[in-house]
Protein backbone atom coordinates (compact mmCIF):
# COMPACT_ATOMS: atom_id res chain seq x y z
CA UNK A 1 0.00 0.00 0.00
CA UNK A 2 2.84 2.54 1.09
CA UNK A 3 4.49 1.68 -3.02
CA UNK A 4 1.08 2.52 -4.63
CA UNK A 5 0.67 6.36 -2.12
CA UNK A 6 4.38 6.66 -3.31
CA UNK A 7 3.70 5.66 -6.68
CA UNK A 8 0.50 7.84 -7.10
CA UNK A 9 2.08 11.06 -5.01
CA UNK A 10 5.32 10.73 -7.41
CA UNK A 11 2.78 10.73 -10.68
CA UNK A 12 0.85 13.43 -9.03
CA UNK A 13 4.31 15.72 -9.02
CA UNK A 14 5.13 14.74 -12.44
CA UNK A 15 1.89 15.64 -13.55
CA UNK A 16 1.00 19.14 -11.70
CA UNK A 17 5.29 19.99 -13.17
CA UNK A 18 4.27 19.00 -16.88
CA UNK A 19 1.51 21.03 -16.72
CA UNK A 20 2.68 24.13 -15.50
CA UNK A 21 5.56 23.57 -17.75
CA UNK A 22 2.91 23.68 -20.59
CA UNK A 23 0.54 26.16 -19.36
CA UNK A 24 3.59 28.73 -18.29
CA UNK A 25 3.60 29.97 -22.16
CA UNK A 26 -0.29 29.47 -22.36
CA UNK A 27 -1.33 33.06 -21.28
CA UNK A 28 0.98 35.03 -23.66
CA UNK A 29 -0.89 36.42 -26.87
CA UNK A 30 3.02 33.86 -28.64
CA UNK A 31 -0.19 31.02 -28.93
CA UNK A 32 -3.35 32.71 -29.09
CA UNK A 33 -3.83 33.48 -33.07
CA UNK A 34 -2.34 31.48 -36.26
CA UNK A 35 -0.20 34.69 -37.06
CA UNK A 36 1.21 35.02 -33.38
CA UNK A 37 2.45 31.68 -33.28
CA UNK A 38 3.53 31.38 -37.33
CA UNK A 39 5.57 34.45 -36.06
CA UNK A 40 6.81 33.08 -32.46
CA UNK A 41 7.79 29.69 -34.34
CA UNK A 42 10.39 31.73 -36.82
CA UNK A 43 11.57 34.15 -33.81
CA UNK A 44 12.31 31.52 -31.51
CA UNK A 45 15.03 29.58 -34.08
CA UNK A 46 16.18 32.67 -35.34
CA UNK A 47 19.33 34.84 -34.29
CA UNK A 48 22.94 36.00 -34.40
CA UNK A 49 25.69 33.71 -34.02
CA UNK A 50 26.28 33.33 -29.85
CA UNK A 51 22.71 33.78 -28.89
CA UNK A 52 21.05 30.63 -27.21
CA UNK A 53 17.34 30.24 -28.29
CA UNK A 54 14.87 29.38 -25.54
CA UNK A 55 14.43 26.26 -26.42
CA UNK A 56 11.54 26.09 -23.72
CA UNK A 57 9.24 28.32 -25.78
CA UNK A 58 10.30 26.90 -28.80
CA UNK A 59 8.62 23.26 -27.48
CA UNK A 60 5.91 24.86 -25.54
CA UNK A 61 4.58 25.43 -29.19
CA UNK A 62 4.29 21.99 -30.08
CA UNK A 63 1.08 19.14 -29.01
CA UNK A 64 2.37 15.99 -27.60
CA UNK A 65 3.38 14.23 -30.31
CA UNK A 66 3.76 16.13 -32.66
CA UNK A 67 6.38 15.51 -35.55
CA UNK A 68 8.91 17.07 -37.92
CA UNK A 69 8.85 15.97 -41.19
CA UNK A 70 12.14 16.55 -43.54
CA UNK A 71 12.32 15.99 -47.37
CA UNK A 72 16.26 15.08 -47.64
CA UNK A 73 17.70 13.82 -51.16
CA UNK A 74 19.64 10.46 -50.82
CA UNK A 75 22.68 9.06 -52.96
CA UNK A 76 20.24 7.73 -55.42
CA UNK A 77 19.14 11.13 -56.65
CA UNK A 78 15.87 9.96 -54.73
CA UNK A 79 14.54 11.80 -51.68
CA UNK A 80 13.46 10.29 -48.14
CA UNK A 81 11.18 11.38 -45.16
CA UNK A 82 12.62 11.90 -41.88
CA UNK A 83 10.63 12.56 -39.02
CA UNK A 84 12.08 14.14 -35.58
CA UNK A 85 10.19 15.28 -32.34
CA UNK A 86 10.43 18.85 -31.64
CA UNK A 87 12.27 17.78 -28.87
CA UNK A 88 14.96 16.08 -30.68
CA UNK A 89 15.33 19.14 -32.99
CA UNK A 90 15.68 21.33 -29.98
CA UNK A 91 18.46 19.06 -28.55
CA UNK A 92 20.48 18.85 -32.10
CA UNK A 93 20.10 22.28 -33.04
CA UNK A 94 21.21 23.63 -29.59
CA UNK A 95 24.21 24.84 -30.38
CA UNK A 96 24.11 24.53 -34.41
CA UNK A 97 21.97 27.72 -34.85
CA UNK A 98 23.55 29.69 -31.88
CA UNK A 99 27.03 28.52 -33.71
CA UNK A 100 26.20 29.58 -37.43
CA UNK A 101 24.10 32.37 -36.83
CA UNK A 102 20.48 31.43 -38.36
CA UNK A 103 17.99 34.09 -39.37
CA UNK A 104 14.44 32.76 -40.99
CA UNK A 105 11.84 34.73 -41.43
CA UNK A 106 8.37 34.22 -43.25
CA UNK A 107 7.46 35.65 -46.68
CA UNK A 108 3.99 34.80 -47.60
CA UNK A 109 1.30 32.49 -46.26
CA UNK A 110 -1.44 30.73 -47.38
CA UNK A 111 -3.98 30.02 -44.50
CA UNK A 112 -6.89 26.92 -45.22
CA UNK A 113 -8.81 26.36 -41.44
CA UNK A 114 -11.61 23.87 -41.05
CA UNK A 115 -13.19 23.53 -37.62
CA UNK A 116 -9.92 23.33 -35.13
CA UNK A 117 -7.50 22.39 -38.05
CA UNK A 118 -5.77 25.02 -39.66
CA UNK A 119 -3.01 24.16 -42.67
CA UNK A 120 -0.17 27.18 -43.30
CA UNK A 121 1.63 27.35 -46.13
CA UNK A 122 4.23 29.29 -44.54
CA UNK A 123 7.15 30.40 -47.55
CA UNK A 124 10.34 31.37 -45.68
CA UNK A 125 13.76 33.07 -46.45
CA UNK A 126 17.08 31.73 -43.94
CA UNK A 127 20.27 33.52 -44.00
CA UNK A 128 22.91 31.34 -42.20
CA UNK A 129 26.57 30.71 -42.30
CA UNK A 130 27.47 27.50 -44.58
CA UNK A 131 30.14 25.02 -43.26
CA UNK A 132 32.90 27.32 -44.91
CA UNK A 133 32.06 30.73 -43.65
CA UNK A 134 29.89 31.85 -46.67
CA UNK A 135 27.14 33.82 -45.81
CA UNK A 136 24.00 31.95 -47.47
CA UNK A 137 20.35 32.61 -48.60
CA UNK A 138 17.37 30.30 -48.94
CA UNK A 139 13.64 30.21 -49.79
CA UNK A 140 11.32 27.62 -49.33
CA UNK A 141 7.87 26.15 -48.06
CA UNK A 142 7.48 25.12 -44.53
CA UNK A 143 4.19 23.49 -44.31
CA UNK A 144 2.50 23.80 -40.80
CA UNK A 145 -0.87 22.12 -39.33
CA UNK A 146 -2.14 23.59 -36.22
CA UNK A 147 -4.65 22.68 -33.84
CA UNK A 148 -6.86 25.33 -31.80
CA UNK A 149 -8.37 24.24 -28.51
CA UNK A 150 -10.26 27.11 -27.88
CA UNK A 151 -7.39 28.79 -26.45
CA UNK A 152 -4.80 28.70 -28.34
CA UNK A 153 -3.03 27.06 -30.87
CA UNK A 154 -0.01 23.76 -31.15
CA UNK A 155 1.74 22.76 -34.23
CA UNK A 156 0.81 19.31 -34.63
CA UNK A 157 3.25 19.07 -37.64
CA UNK A 158 5.79 21.26 -39.69
CA UNK A 159 7.09 19.72 -43.34
CA UNK A 160 9.98 21.31 -45.06
CA UNK A 161 12.14 19.95 -47.83
CA UNK A 162 15.53 19.98 -46.70
CA UNK A 163 16.99 20.18 -50.97
CA UNK A 164 14.96 23.63 -51.11
CA UNK A 165 18.19 25.96 -52.23
CA UNK A 166 17.99 23.71 -55.31
CA UNK A 167 14.23 24.22 -55.55
CA UNK A 168 12.72 27.27 -56.64
CA UNK A 169 9.52 28.62 -54.72
CA UNK A 170 6.76 28.87 -57.20
CA UNK A 171 6.03 32.34 -58.06
CA UNK A 172 2.42 31.83 -56.35
CA UNK A 173 3.83 31.33 -52.87
CA UNK A 174 5.83 34.32 -53.29
CA UNK A 175 4.58 38.16 -51.83
CA UNK A 176 3.57 40.27 -54.86
CA UNK A 177 4.73 43.36 -53.01
CA UNK A 178 5.78 44.53 -49.71
CA UNK A 179 1.88 45.29 -48.96
CA UNK A 180 1.08 42.18 -49.75
CA UNK A 181 -1.60 40.51 -47.31
CA UNK A 182 -1.37 36.56 -46.55
CA UNK A 183 -3.91 35.03 -48.55
CA UNK A 184 -6.50 33.40 -46.77
CA UNK A 185 -8.74 30.38 -47.40
CA UNK A 186 -7.97 29.83 -50.93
Amino acid sequence: MKKFVLLFISLSLVSVSFCQYQNSFDSTDKLASVDSIIHTLYDVISGPAGQQRDWNLFKSLFADDAKMYIAIPDKNNSTSLKSIAPEEYAQRNQTRLADIGFNEAELYRIINSYGSGTQVFSTYESHFTNKNGEEEMMKGINNIQLFFDGERYYIVSIFWDANAKNIEVPERYLPKDKNTKYQINL
